[in-house]
């Protein structure tokens, strides 16, 4: 009886919503440092105005270059979660180019050849290290050509961030279930095969969030630090060396 009890409950739990294996996880275990703007490239960066609780918006490639505005189907991802992200710019600040804001590098230029090496940077820019809802992010695939291989996507609620422009860097990754599934993407793209980001947010106060692929074996490095930032080193270190002045005299 007591099995007959848990089969049940497990093929509810198969039934349940909101169980699908996701593609893009929040690693807990990589502390990395945030990237700020300033020089600090970024592959996607959202805004909302005024008094929008959601922000979204999408990166796309095709044979003509990077586009804007234009996200896919939650049927276009393997193993979906259920979220097609919102049409439009409206959350996309300017200038929308392949520049500092936005980004659709290849996996030659980051030197990744296997799933296991991809990372996405999360940047979280909230008042009082006040939480984030990442709704859905999407790692899309395409060819050198602009033809579409393929998507993952994930999400995750951040209960707090760390405050401060370039002081949150959480990391998500691909997902043990889903890196064959990626490893074919790489494999048929090769070299060339072209990245780009889509994504969604709710209960923020704050912004801009932006968002960084990388090669896990090779983190990036933090921006240049904003002129507060400086002063307050450049205090500590007139400190250090007052002491240090002191010791000598003494």
């Amino acid at each position: 009886m007591k099995l007959r009890v848990l089969t049940l409950a497990a093929a509810a739990a198969l039934t349940l919503p909101g169980l699908a294996s996701a593609g893009l996880v929040y690693d807990t275990t990589i502390i990395a440092t945030g990237q700020g703007f300033g020089s600090a490239p970024r592959d996607l960066t959202l805004q909302a105005t005024g008094q929008e609780s959601f922000q979204s918006g999408a990166v796309n490639y095709s044979a003509s270059g990077i586009g804007f505005g234009t996200p896919i189907a939650d049927s276009e991802v393997f193993a979906g979660n259920g979220v097609t992200n919102q049409e439009g710019t409206s959350s996309m600040p300017m200038p929308r180019v392949d520049d500092k804001k936005y980004g659709v590098p290849t996996t030659g230029s980051l030197d990744i050849t296997t799933a296991n090496q991809i990372g996405i940077l999360f940047n979280a820019t909230e008042p009082n290290g006040d939480g984030i809802n990442v709704t859905d992010l999407t790692l899309k695939f395409y060819e050198s050509d602009g033809t579409f291989i393929g998507a993952i996507d994930g999400s995750f609620d951040f209960d707090s961030t760390v405050p401060g422009n370039g002081g949150a860097g959480f990391v998500f990754v691909v997902a043990a279930d889903q890196q064959s599934e990626v490893n074919g993407f790489l494999e048929q793209g090769g070299a060339g095969t072209t990245l780009a980001l889509e994504a969604s947010t709710q209960s923020f106060a704050g912004g801009a969030e932006t968002f960084l692929i990388y090669n896990l074996a090779s983190p990036p490095v933090a921006a240049i630090p904003e002129p507060g930032t400086y002063a307050m080193l450049l205090a500590g270190l007139g400190a250090i060396g007052f002491v240090a002045r002191r010791r000598r005299t003494t």
